[in-house]
């Protein structure tokens, strides 16, 4: 028989590869006779978790990393950009890798990738956010990960391995700052419901400038924050508001871009009538939008650093945590820069 995988032992146990996944990784909504039953019938059958599987493995094999991220992204061209990167660094220091994308499915039940039990990668990155049970199954396997971004809640000291983030609230800051002193009293701010901590750190940026102004933040400027304000509800509600901000600065480029968009159905051009900023400086996007303010997130540069994190993590896996924040610029152009002030926005 080949290498027992979770999916053997509750086939022979007539339970879900779930249930078996949770009780082999402790996970604590499993009762303690099932998570006995499952381990005795796992030390019986031969199985080997992942970290021990490991320990036999080919060269070849303790030279394969794997990036993990959720269905939706692996299409979006800023993570493939990202993979890019990490795969043309991973080339030079003579590692390979796969692309695992984690299903709906796999992430509610709390499962890791089926090739994980029978060859497991030397290391993962994490790309984008997945859920806090999930970021706790990657790291209950005991193999090194990385994370690139994680969930809102999750502060500097309290992540679960070594992280990757951009300068998100310093970045948004300076750039609303910008647009306060340009002589801006009404922004708005366009984000995403999404747990995502590069979000939120761009919306506590834009709050922090406000703040530091003094000046308020209408509720009906804002949209994002509550549940249901998804990407694809932006249209809808920018044509409901009855008026305008001078400005809106928006979590990533494709929502500006968008914006730009419905505000011209209502009759709004940019800059003239209201000035529009984004974040990441997506050159994909660039055609759409060549003249959008935005901050260069340096994509080409996050999977190469991503990489570079996890190839030290590899050789000092009892060193403590790290985060690394990586520094940009922003580039004013004439979606902010050519607004005409003293010409009211409906």
């Amino acid at each position: 028989m080949g290498r027992i995988t979770t999916n053997d032992i509750a086939n022979k146990l007539g339970l879900s590869r779930g249930t078996v996944s949770k009780a082999l990784n402790g996970r604590d909504n499993i009762d303690e006779k099932t998570r006995l039953t499952v381990q005795r019938t796992a030390d019986e059958m031969g199985y080997k978790k992942a970290n021990a599987a490991r320990e036999g493995a080919s060269p070849a094999a303790l030279k394969t990393l794997s990036i993990m991220l959720r269905t939706n992204m692996y299409s979006d061209p800023y993570w493939s950009a990202f993979i890019k990167s990490f795969e043309d660094e991973a080339a030079r220091n003579d590692f390979s890798y796969t692309v695992n994308v984690i299903s709906a499915e796999d992430e509610a039940a709390q499962l890791l990738p089926r090739n994980f039990q029978i060859a497991p990668p030397a290391g993962i990155v994490t790309a984008g956010p997945i859920s806090d049970a999930y970021y706790g199954l990657v790291q209950g396997s005991g193999i090194p990960a990385v994370y690139v971004d994680t969930t809102a809640n999750r502060s500097d000291a309290d992540v679960f391995g070594d992280t990757l983030f951009s300068c998100n609230r310093e970045y948004v800051s300076t750039m609303t700052a910008h647009l306060i002193a340009q002589g801006h009293r009404k922004l708005g701010f366009i984000g995403g419901y999404v747990n995502c901590r590069s979000f939120d750190e761009r919306r506590l940026g834009f709050m922090e400038a406000m703040a530091a102004a003094d000046l308020p933040i209408p509720e009906r400027f804002v949209y994002g924050a509550r549940d249901g304000e998804v990407f694809e509800s932006i249209r809808p509600w920018i044509a409901s508001l009855e008026e305008y901000p001078t400005a809106f600065v928006c979590v990533n480029d494709i929502r500006a871009i968008l914006a730009k968009t419905s505000l011209r159905e209502e009759g709004l051009d940019v800059p003239s009538d209201i000035a529009l900023c984004g974040y990441d400086n997506a050159p994909y996007l660039s055609a759409l939008f060549p003249d959008l303010t935005s901050v260069d997130s340096r994509v080409e540069y996050m999977g190469k650093r991503a990489m570079q994190a996890l190839a030290w993590r590899l050789q000092n896996p009892g060193a403590p945590y790290e985060v690394i924040k990586i520094t940009s610029q922003i580039y004013y152009r004439d979606s902010t820069e050519k607004y005409r002030f003293g010409e009211s926005s409906r």
